[in-house]
Order: C-alpha cells, then sequence, then structure tokens
C-alpha cells in the first residue's frame, strides 16, 4: 500500500511542480490510456490463471466491488483536497 501511496504523491508532485517534459504533458492521454490498458489486461491475466480466485469469486464479489467503490472514492479524494491544498501555491 505505501508503495502505491508513494507512486501516487510522486506523480502528483512531478505533475504539479512542472517536472514533466513538454512531450509527455501533451502525450499525456494516450500515455495514461495504454498505462491503464496495460495495468487491466495484466490483472485480468493474473484473476484468469488463478483457478482459487475463479471458484471463490461468487463469495468475493460483493466485498470485491464494495473495496473497488471505496478506492475509487478514496483516490477521488485524495487526489481533489491535494489539489485544493495546493490550488493557492
Amino acid at each position: 500500500m505505501f508503495l502505491i501511496t508513494a507512486a501516487l504523491i510522486l506523480g502528483f508532485s512531478a505533475a504539479r511542480l512542472d517536472f514533466l517534459p513538454e512531450f509527455i504533458k501533451q502525450n499525456m492521454k494516450p500515455i495514461s490510456s495504454a498505462a491503464l490498458f496495460l495495468l487491466l489486461f495484466s490483472m485480468g491475466l493474473s484473476l484468469g490463471s488463478s483457478s482459487e480466485i475463479m471458484t471463490a469469486l461468487p463469495v468475493l464479489g460483493a466485498k470485491a466491488f464494495l473495496l473497488a467503490l471505496a478506492a475509487i472514492a478514496g483516490s477521488t479524494l485524495l487526489v481533489w483536497a491535494a489539489v485544493r491544498v495546493t490550488a493557492g501555491k
């Protein structure tokens, strides 16, 4: 969990402090989309190849859905708060 939070903070800081080269800034949308698709594909491979997860999927479905919603809400709230705090700087 620490690495995920550190990566989010590092990326946010690099963008806010203007450390990114111009060609990355101009192509951020396709870079982000490609990275997201690669992440989802690798997660799908990992989940699909695990027989334990496939048999427990009906039981884990609701818990996983709630956990995903909480992660999305928490990430959104954290980024919103960080933007509000750093907006005046």
